[in-house]
């Protein structure tokens, strides 16, 4: 079942439900008045008749004389009304009708023996028809019974049965068509969703606008179904740009490795001295090869690896960086971290970042000269005293394999800058790098303050 249909068959029975509870709350308040109505009819008839005459040991207004057209002991048949069937019961049971033609009413031993001044009531059923009987003591002796037809109460309940039906129906009616009309509103945006996932997923073009206007759960849910979308569209294309660029990186040193092999096959026509600088050649390819492959598998994992946030020292990090990179190249490497702030992040990668930099840096400067790291705040500097950046290459230093002319026959695959911008902007961060007064270069780059760190 559509979320459509579900919207409005729940309408539907909320309103068939509370339209058959006040449907029959107001049903049953009317029966309830219409037999209040009839009973005090019958108990004011009764009591009007039900009155002694001014002498209590002659015949009384019971007398026949006294109420011409009655039966012995009777009321005239005009003082009942409204009444159906009235009757008077002696204590021996016999019945005198005072209402020609009108029924015979169930006279019971209970009808009989009533204590003075009782009055009782209930609905009974003659040849099929319902009526309200009243019994009561008669002040001559025996009981006064008069009954009144409920025909026109049955009919004024029935129609009103079907009345309350019809509303109820229509109300039920009304209800549903409200709810599939909300449902279509709400459930628009949600369609227009599944229109541009399928469209996606049968094209695979990640490209594909989401045009979903809403507001709500619903608009947050496609904010963030096309935040999702083109996060996985710019990782497509950095995974498309990435093979792109390393299968062009790799062209070079096969291509090399491949003359260089080709040349293998007449080694023994080589003077001893062009036979060690082609081996050389070769091993130096698959150097570069090997390092360009590592460099490959490593941002693949740093990158790809779901490693979680959480609050990092930078300033740590910086020294355990200079630590190892002192330990592995005897290079002096110095730290100063005392205004570090704190971030969250991921610290394998924000650790690989700084390394990065370091590596960078140590790679382009001379062995006797220190690398300086400087933490402020969340902003990690780390200068060298090389040769610096060329004009030129200042836009391009963190793309992709990019190498500037006059370090590309140095050992490198180009990777190392760019993985440090993935990384920093992976964590909202932006990565600079600029000359530095006295020569050299400065390369680094600025997170994001943590929330809990001091302004």
């Amino acid at each position: 079942m559509t979320l459509r249909w579900r919207i409005a068959l729940i309408l539907a029975v909320v309103a068939l439900g509370v339209g058959a509870f006040a449907a029959t709350a107001s049903y049953l308040r009317t029966e309830s008045q219409l037999k209040s109505s009839i009973d005090d009819t019958l108990k004011s008839a009764a009591a009007a008749v039900n009155v002694p005459g001014p002498d209590q040991g002659g015949r009384g207004r019971g007398d026949r004389d006294d109420f011409p057209g009655g039966g012995p002991g009777c009321p005239a048949a005009g003082a009942f009304q409204t009444a159906s069937a009235a009757q008077l019961v002696s204590p021996s049971g016999a019945v005198t009708p005072c209402i020609a033609g009108g029924p015979a009413l169930p006279a019971t031993d209970e009808d009989r023996t009533l204590r003075p001044g009782a009055v009782e009531l209930r609905t009974i059923e003659i040849d099929g028809q319902s009526y309200r009987l009243l019994s009561t003591p008669w002040h001559d002796g025996g009981t006064l019974q008069i009954a009144r037809s409920l025909a026109e109460s049955d009919g004024v309940l029935s129609r009103l049965r079907l009345q309350l039906a019809a509303v109820v129906g229509i109300a039920t009616a009304l209800a549903a068509a409200l709810g599939w009309a909300v449902a279509t509103r709400l459930v628009r945006p949600i369609v227009r969703l599944r229109d541009a996932t399928h469209q996606i997923a049968t094209t695979l073009d990640l490209s594909t606008p989401i045009d979903v206007k809403a507001s709500g759960e619903v608009g947050s849910l496609a904010s963030s179904f096309s935040t999702m979308v083109t996060e996985v569209g710019r990782s497509h294309d950095q995974q498309r740009r990435l093979v792109s660029d390393a299968s062009h990186e790799m062209r070079t040193p096969l291509t090399s490795l491949r003359s260089n092999v080709e040349l293998l096959r007449q080694i023994e026509l080589l003077p001893p001295d062009e036979r060690r600088e082609v081996i050389d050649d070769v091993l130096e390819d698959v150097d570069e090869l090997s390092a360009l492959l590592g460099e490959l598998v490593e941002l693949a994992s740093d990158l790809a690896a779901a490693e979680p946030e959480e609050p990092v020292r930078l300033g740590d990090l910086a020294r355990a960086v200079a630590a190892r990179t002192q330990r592995r190249t005897d290079r002096v490497v110095t730290v100063d971290d005392t205004a570090a702030a704190d971030v969250v992040g991921r610290p394998r990668q924000l650790e690989r970042a700084i390394s990065n930099l370091v590596d960078n840096a140590v790679k382009y400067s001379e062995p006797a000269t220190p690398i300086d790291i400087v933490v402020a705040g969340t902003r990690v500097t780390v200068g060298d005293r090389g040769r610096g950046i060329g004009d030129g290459d200042m836009a391009r230093i963190f793309d992709r394999f990019y190498r500037a002319v006059e370090v590309r026959t140095q050992p490198g695959s180009g990777l190392g800058l760019s993985i440090v911008d993935e990384i920093v902007r992976s964590h909202g961060g932006a990565v600079f790098a600029r000359n530095r007064d006295g020569g050299g270069a400065e390369v680094g780059f600025t997170l994001p303050e943590s929330p809990e760190s001091p302004r």
